[in-house]
């Protein structure tokens, strides 16, 4: 068995690239604390799982359970030394180079630019530059270079810096256009010392519970989209979901009728004799 690659090395190294490149075909990322693959045998094996910052409060668990499995694991860290033993023991370790990518690309498109302080499109490392850089001017730099997705980097900002001006940035997204979200979002705070929490994202996604639900894997969304296009599935899954739930998957819940109860007519004494 050939053993994963852990590709490790500072920010703006080029992990994340490296890690995309080893993959060579589709692949999905998670974040090392927040693994949402249940069971690692009934993985596709033809799908890479890149699991990015193994130094931060890493699932070991769910990582050996998918090194194990035989899936196709490629892991990132800035670091050897925050990294469990066993993952380390478990991988070959690839050291990235010392070339930051994100200084090349600001660079290409701000020749004339300082080096800005480190910022790679890794959302851990896009957030901390936004709660810590004070020079404004180089973050939305580094923003217009790596073109991190709307929603997603709004939804890290918030969850580790949540104000007015940055619900005022998030009311805009679908009113204005779309060059000024990043200069917007750039501004929106001062900058400041502050830790990087992830979102949370489990709560957001109703398809474990109706799969739950169902007697299906967590990881069988797709299979019950599909299956719902039966009617009489449909009509059976209704039964077993919640109205908000059948909403989700747009079939009708059929609302069974109680029978009502005849009104009993009030009899004069004479009427009873």
């Amino acid at each position: 068995m050939t053993k994963p690659k852990i590709f490790i090395g500072k920010h703006g190294t080029g992990k994340t690239f490296n890690a995309k490149a080893e993959a060579a075909g589709p692949y999905v990322i998670f974040y090392a604390n927040d693994i949402l693959i249940n069971d690692p045998y009934s993985f596709p094996k033809d799908v890479a799982i890149i699991i990015e910052d193994v130094h931060h409060k890493p699932n070991k668990d769910k990582i050996m359970d998918l090194i194990y499995a035989k899936n196709k694991v490629i892991l990132t860290s800035i670091n050897k030394k925050d990294v469990p033993k066993i993952i380390i023991n478990a991988c070959q370790v690839k050291l990235s180079g010392r070339k930051n990518r994100a200084q090349i690309a600001i660079k290409r498109i701000a020749p004339n630019s300082d080096d800005v302080e480190v910022i790679d499109d890794n959302m851990w490392n896009l957030t901390k530059a936004y709660l810590r850089m004070k020079d404004r001017s180089e973050l939305l730099r580094g923003l217009d270079a790596l073109q991190p997705p709307h929603m997603q980097i709004l939804s890290w900002v918030a969850k580790n810096h949540n104000s007015e001006r940055l619900t005022f940035v998030a009311s805009t997204m679908h009113r204005w256009p779309k060059q000024y979200f990043y200069p917007l979002l750039a501004h929106s705070f001062k900058g400041a010392y502050g830790s990087v929490e992830p979102p949370s994202r489990k709560s957001n996604n109703p398809f474990p519970t109706i799969c739950r639900k169902l007697g299906l894997r967590e990881t069988d969304a797709y299979l019950v989209k599909s299956m719902v296009q039966n009617k009489e599935y449909a009509a059976w899954a209704a039964t077993k979901l919640e109205d908000s739930e059948c909403k989700v998957l747009r079939i009708t819940k059929t609302k069974i009728k109680k029978p009502s109860k005849a009104k009993a007519t009030k009899r004069t004494l004479e009427e009873f004799f």
